[in-house]
């Protein structure tokens, strides 16, 4: 039992012991204790008043003082207030921590309320966006209406980051993304990637100019070189000499071409032209090809399903085509290769299979990056120029596809592609 408590037990028993004596001794019991309960109330009601008093007051200064039940009380809000305090200040100090932290990153971070109005923002979101103090409260729409970020607010959180150039910043790439935070309200983060975007940019035209400009000297030696290669007179060793000079030549081109196609795909960016086509015959072209780039030296197994489809012609073309291909460069004669077409979902799954030399483990997550070649073993004299799965990878992105890769050194290799049907 609480002292407090006890104290009051105490203190209401001797008051009532006292009040009984007197009434028995003058005979007027009832009386006695009636007036001692109402002067026990009548206390107890103004000890009750002074902490009310005190706790309207912002429980400010010392808590009114006194025993029993009543001081116990005052002594206990007391501690919470001291508590409260505490828990107060390093609340305070949390909040100015993380402040000082979110104005001293370098993406502009931006609080929007439920009806999209802005609501807080850091520095680096004033220094991007140019807001003024009286912009709080103001729709963010009226602030920045580019068509692609009212249509990305509509749903932050099922898409992916957006890149806007606002009217006023030509030279200024921004890349948005937005997420719910509690229920409706939307952080919004803005970051400053112009240097990246003119970087890819610069890249993707010294590829496509680098590409465009071997081209001519290219289709020059190659013509002389197949001039050459036609004249009867001529030496063993200059034979072997332009054989190995026209394969060389060859593989020039290729890359070339290989090339100009990648750097074609990232300056068209997301933007992907659809076109709608019979894909299990496009898939039957592509293995025509490729029994050709074989000398019809490789074993194809093909089961297709009859499906219209709706999507990147050039790109889907790109894609299998290099991962076919692959299957029929990088393996020796008499590899079986099994091609197969259904649907999964809203799209359709193709699955690429070899029996051939299989692919190295360790290899399988680099194999998408760009001049990444495997094992020398298996890619010594193919002839590829490094960028075919790069460009599969890129095309099947872009037409928001899957693309999934297996494989043993000696088991054969697994190729999955995903594409959505964009109809």
């Amino acid at each position: 039992m609480r002292p407090g408590l006890r104290e009051e037990i105490w203190r209401a028993t001797r008051i009532f012991v006292v009040a009984s004596l007197f009434g028995w001794g003058m005979n007027l019991f009832l009386e006695f204790i009636l007036f001692a309960s109402l002067l026990y109330l009548i206390w107890s009601f103004r000890r009750v008043v002074k902490i009310f008093q005190w706790v309207d007051d912002g429980m400010r200064g010392i808590p009114p003082s006194g025993s029993g039940i009543w001081g116990d009380f005052s002594d206990m809000l007391n501690r919470q207030k001291r508590r409260h305090k505490k828990a107060q200040e390093k609340l305070s100090s949390a909040v100015r921590r993380i402040m000082e932290v979110v104005e001293s990153i370098d993406d502009g971070i931006m609080i929007l309320n439920s009806d999209r109005t802005v609501d807080s923002w850091n520095k680096a979101a004033t220094k991007f966006l140019g807001l003024r103090k009286n912009d709080r409260g103001v729709p963010i729409f009226n602030l920045i209406r580019d068509p692609d970020f009212v249509a990305y607010l509509s749903s932050p959180e099922s898409q992916e980051p957006i890149e806007i150039v606002l009217p006023d910043s030509i030279e200024k790439t921004l890349q948005i993304s937005a997420s719910l935070i509690g229920k409706e309200d939307i952080v919004v983060v803005i970051t400053d990637i112009t240097k990246f975007s003119t970087i890819d940019r610069i890249k993707s035209e010294f590829v496509s100019n680098v590409s465009h400009e071997l081209r001519t000297p290219l289709t020059v030696f190659r013509g002389y070189l197949e001039s050459f290669e036609d004249k009867a007179d001529k030496s063993s060793s200059e034979k072997l000499a332009i054989s190995h000079m026209l394969k060389q030549v060859y593989r020039m081109e290729s890359l070339a071409n290989d090339l100009t196609t990648l750097s074609s795909m990232e300056e068209a960016g997301s933007k992907v032209p659809l076109e709608k086509f019979k894909l299990n015959e496009l898939i039957t072209e592509i293995v025509t090809e490729a029994k050709k780039l074989g000398n019809k030296q490789h074993i194809f197994t093909l089961d297709l399903i009859s499906c219209d489809f709706v999507g990147d012609l050039d790109g889907v073309r790109a894609a299998l085509g290099n991962i076919i291909f692959n299957a029929v460069r990088h393996n020796p004669e008499g590899v079986n290769v099994n091609i197969s077409l259904d649907k999964e979902g809203e799209g359709f799954l193709v699955l690429v299979s070899d029996d051939g030399v299989g692919l190295d483990r360790d290899d399988i997550p680099r194999l998408t990056e760009r001049f990444f070649r495997g094992d020398r073993s298996r890619n010594f004299g193919s002839g590829g120029s490094g960028l075919g799965l790069a460009i599969a990878k890129h095309a099947i992105n872009r037409s928001q596809g899957t693309l999934e890769v297996q494989g043993n050194l000696g088991e054969g290799a697994l190729f999955k592609v995903w594409l959505p049907n964009q109809s």
